[in-house]
């Protein structure tokens, strides 16, 4: 065996490492990045579900009770169900983040990617915190039965 060969393995199995260690770290990033990420929009997430819940009072449900505007309020509620679960979901990552750790936001990121909302149910209920608790429930709530109405309504048309 000459050295030139030998080196050649060598770097044959530096790559095969480096790729590894690089799959490892892809997680790593995507649960940091998600985090720091929710950290910066759920503030803005927020503040928007709020403006939404009273758009959805004031302007939707007065607009669904009329059959022409029907598919109007329905695209309106769609898209306000895509407002709370955004925000739903950053808050569970963020709360499963912060009670459990990044193994349990790595468990519900594969549960296709929806996991972290149960995560973060489970956490809050475990360690008794009810309002954090009921914001994910009504998060939750919101998000499907709202998508659920808009689709009715303008399928009703």
């Amino acid at each position: 065996m000459n050295i030139k060969s030998f080196l050649s393995g060598i770097r044959v199995y530096a790559v095969g490492i480096l790729g590894f260690l690089v799959i490892l770290f892809i997680p790593v990033l995507i649960i940091h990045g998600g985090a720091w990420l929710g950290e910066k929009l759920l503030p803005w997430l927020n503040l928007l579900s709020m403006v939404m819940i009273v758009i959805c009072i004031v302007l939707l449900v007065p607009l669904a009770l009329i059959r022409p505007t029907r598919p109007l309020a329905g695209l309106g509620f769609f898209i306000a169900s895509y407002v709370f679960g955004a925000t739903g979901w950053f808050m569970g990552l963020l709360l499963t983040w912060s009670l459990w750790g990044s193994f349990a936001v790595l468990i519900g990121l594969l549960f296709l990617g929806v996991g972290v909302v149960p995560m973060g149910m489970l956490a809050t209920l475990l360690k008794g915190m009810w309002p954090e608790l009921g914001f994910l429930v009504v998060a939750v709530v919101l998000t499907f039965g709202l998508r659920i109405l808009g689709h009715n309504l303008a399928e009703k048309v």
